[in-house]
């Protein structure tokens, strides 16, 4: 019994410190608050602004969810009193509680998500030895690039690694800056996903951007043998040093200007995409991603394309499937959705047989027989807006 309460009693401290220097690294301090998430199997959020309280919440809700997460770049102090030094209800969405790229006001850190693709990942099982060497090795390669060499760090995510950069803060003035941010970011990730066959670089790039916090327990998929949940962690020692060099990169990176041919987006319904919350089919797609199927993806995207702030939610929600989740991807589907009109997928359509897939899930409502709503579109709406 003592040494299990002398080694729990390590582990916790070692747990503490690489908390506090993930923190650190992320280069928060005086320029914001931290903003920790969970996502299954509820949604939460806090805002912190000092690391024995980041510490503090994380070990509040180890073993608790499958993953805690901490946004990159700081978020501004205004937003601490949604959920100050504490656990709340996540709300996505204009008025939600959890920052989105619109609130971010300076840009810390450069972040890179780096897992392997396989038929076991993609049956949602975590990541093997072998997989973690392959993933490495794509780490290893993106951190010798210019201007990340002096200044990177590699951390193991329990099925992947990141490389994670600190760098001179930027102040995101103006919509450019975060544009060149994101073409910075894809380009140089397109450069090494090219020379490493089998892994993937997370495409999303969005100033809002979290990621696992070192030192916790990633409890993500179902684990097997050979393949199992693994506890985040530094590969290399936290390199603090913020790079000058990556500064001017970013300021200076080229933008791909897009085609002229290209409509934007049409204009969203007004509608209250909090009272979604309530609806079983997007707590589902929230709780299970690895279990939602193409037909019943395609169906959610039916639903929320046309509400106002609905692509966002669609990508937020979309990005909780590391394995599959492709940005481009997921905007063309809408965009194709939107420009179409397609009418939103009714909720008898996805409860049935057909909406299933061989190793995916099945949705199943409990309330379809009571629930006014005929479609999930129809809960944040306050009418019928396609009638079939």
């Amino acid at each position: 019994m003592e040494w299990t309460a002398t080694r729990n009693l390590k582990i916790n401290c070692w747990v503490s410190s690489t908390i506090r220097q993930h923190r650190h690294l992320l280069g928060h301090q005086s320029l914001g608050v931290t903003e920790l998430r969970t996502f299954v199997p509820i949604p939460m959020v806090a805002y912190v602004d000092n690391e024995d309280d980041a510490v503090r919440l994380c070990l509040e809700m180890e073993g608790k969810t499958s993953g805690i997460y901490v946004g990159v770049q700081p978020r501004p102090a205004h937003l601490f009193d949604l959920a100050p030094n504490r656990w709340v209800r996540a709300r996505s969405g204009k008025n939600g509680n959890c920052a989105r790229d619109i609130d971010i006001e300076y840009l810390t850190a450069l972040f890179f998500d780096i897992d392997v693709v396989s038929a076991e990942r993609a049956k949602g099982h975590p990541a093997s030895e072998e997989d973690l060497l392959q993933s490495l090795h794509a780490a290893q390669l993106l951190c010798r690039e210019d201007g990340l060499a002096l200044n990177s760090t590699i951390g193991c995510s329990g099925n992947g690694h990141y490389g994670l950069v600190p760098i001179v803060p930027i102040p995101v003035d103006c919509d450019e800056i975060g544009v060149k941010f994101k073409c910075f970011c894809r380009q140089l990730a397109e450069k090494i996903a090219r020379q490493v066959h089998g892994v993937k670089f997370d495409p999303v790039y969005n100033l809002s951007r979290v990621m696992r916090v070192m030192g916790t327990f990633n409890r993500k998929g179902q684990a097997i043998p050979g393949r199992p949940h693994r506890r985040a962690h530094f590969f290399t020692e936290p390199v603090f040093a913020m790079s000058m060099a990556l500064h001017h990169m970013i300021l200076n990176a080229e933008v791909e200007q897009p085609h002229s041919s290209v409509k934007p987006l049409a204009k969203g319904i007004r509608c209250n995409l909090n009272k979604l919350e309530n609806c079983q089919f997007i707590k589902w797609c929230r709780e299970y991603p690895e279990q939602v199927s193409e037909p019943l993806w395609f169906g959610l995207i039916t639903n929320l394309a046309h509400l106002e702030g609905g692509p966002e939610l669609i990508h937020q929600i979309s990005a909780l499937d590391k394995c599959r989740y492709d940005y481009s991807n997921t905007q063309r589907v809408i965009k194709r959705v939107i420009d179409t009109e397609y009418k939103p997928v009714l909720c008898k359509t996805l409860v049935g047989e057909a909406m299933s897939c061989p190793g995916r899930g099945r949705f199943q409502c409990s309330r379809i027989s009571q629930c006014p709503a005929k479609a999930p579109m129809y809960m944040a709406t306050l009418r019928t807006i396609y009638k079939r």
